[in-house]
């Protein structure tokens, strides 16, 4: 080990370190490169990330696929009645009228047994046995094993026949349980039965006479007047498209009561999609204008956009997508630009506007979707998008500024090397010569003097 400036009375370390951080500074900027094109990877995947949004709320309008349904095809529905039915919709939805009442509501087939237990008594005596439960047609043989409570008769069941059926113990007293099977689904065809085995116990000896405790039923509803139209069922509570895109949910069954469902368009529903539209432009927006300000007193701390041309360019494309033109003015639907450069919304008039005009408003509003679509589809396309191919070439910087990096760090601690061994050698040299010295100075010392 050595000690620096044991010889010389230099701190030669020190020395080493100082000069190091002085040529460490020629990699500054390599660090700082790489910063920069971190930060601006960042700020790009966001905008990126909001632009991808921007097109998804566009295309709501002017679909890319045929799968796809307009905003304009969106309806609502009402319920003259929502104590005996509501009503909703989805995208395959259209205007239009259906009355109807309520004759039965589905539900699940069930049945008890008759005999009572208490939770700690073993049935049929503690002997094995087997039955029968059948449902829908299918018939499931369960095995209870010896030993065995009501808990476990039910545990048997549900293991068993659990995706036909549901078995529970139901205390009908207190400490006085009933097993309970209730059908896994609802319908007409969910009536329960219970049978014997195989082999005896009769299981009515077992667990008692098998009574109903709900009988299965379809939904039905009967369309149009009580002494006309036609019924319609559903195995489940809900009937299914009666009407295209529509779910009816009957609340209570009562044939004397009419139900009216109102599908009409849903004005609310489509300023709602617009609104959305212009909150992801206004967003795109925000993003652009924050990360390109410039800061006076720290210019370095200035944003990851300033003076570039991609996001500028972005900027004045959205902004122009709701400028319009002559004959397809975005005020009409109640879009406008304010002087800061927002963009805004009024609910009002475009709702005003599509009752007075639906086919002119939905004209003005598809242009504005359709320029942000492409504004869109130019900038995030996974090839050639424009934030795509400046995500990916900063990502390039970045590596290079590594390797860079990595190639200066050690060409720094080749240097760091050479200038501790160089100056090792120099206190080496200085001992030696401050030893030979205080040698000279002691052999001087010991001649005679002269008088």
């Amino acid at each position: 080990m050595q000690i620096s400036g044991l010889g010389s009375g230099i701190d030669t370390a020190s020395m080493v370190k100082q000069l190091m951080s002085v040529e460490r500074l020629a990699g500054q900027h390599l660090t700082k490169g790489r910063t920069n094109s971190q930060a601006l990877i960042s700020a790009l995947t966001s905008l990126n990330s909001q632009m991808k949004s921007l097109g998804e709320v566009a295309q709501k309008f002017v679909p890319t696929s045929i799968t796809q349904t307009p905003a304009w095809s969106a309806v609502s529905a009402t319920s003259s009645n929502k104590d005996i039915a509501t009503a909703t919709v989805g995208d395959k939805a259209q205007a239009g009228t259906l009355t109807f009442s309520v004759k039965s509501i589905a539900q699940a087939g069930a049945v008890m047994g008759d005999k009572g237990f208490a939770s700690t008594d073993v049935v049929n005596g503690g002997a094995a046995f087997d039955f029968n439960v059948e449902v829908g047609g299918k018939t499931t043989s369960i095995k209870v094993g010896p030993d065995a409570k009501l808990a476990d008769v039910a545990a048997a069941i549900n293991q068993q026949a659990g995706t036909d059926v549901k078995a529970t113990m139901v205390q009908v007293a207190t400490g006085t349980y009933k097993l309970q099977i209730t059908a896994a689904s609802t319908g007409a065809q969910s009536n329960v039965n219970v049978t014997n085995g195989t082999t005896p116990p009769v299981v009515a000896d077992v667990l008692g006479a098998f009574n109903e405790v709900a009988k299965g039923q379809d939904t039905v509803l009967h369309v149009g007047d009580p002494t006309s139209g036609y019924d319609v069922k559903s195995s489940t509570r809900d009937v299914k498209d009666l009407l295209p895109g529509v779910t009816i949910s009957p609340v209570k069954a009562d044939p004397a009561a009419q139900v009216t469902i109102d599908l009409k368009n849903d004005v609310d529903g489509m300023a709602t999609k617009i609104e959305e539209m212009v909150k992801a432009a206004n967003g795109a927006l925000s993003n652009i204008k924050i990360n390109s300000g410039y800061n006076k007193d720290n210019p370095s701390a200035s944003g990851p956009f300033l003076g570039d041309s991609t996001t500028r360019d972005l900027t004045y494309k959205i902004r122009d997508a709701f400028q319009g033109s002559t004959t397809a003015l975005p005020s009409l639907a109640g879009i406008s630009v304010d002087k800061a450069g927002t963009i805004t919304f009024d609910k009002a008039k475009f709702s005003e506007a599509y009752a007075k005009d639906s086919a002119a408003v939905q004209k003005v509003v598809d242009s504005v979707a359709a320029k942000l679509n492409d504004v869109s589809k130019t900038a995030t396309d996974a090839t050639n998008g424009t934030l795509t191919l400046r995500i990916n070439g900063e990502q390039s910087m970045v590596k290079n500024y590594t390797d860079q990096i990595t190639r200066f760090e050690d060409r720094m601690t080749m240097r760091q090397a050479t200038l501790s061994a160089q100056f090792n050698a120099m206190e080496s040299l200085l001992s030696k010569m401050n030893s030979q010295g205080q040698w000279l100075s002691g052999q001087l010392a010991t001649l005679p003097t002269g008088s």
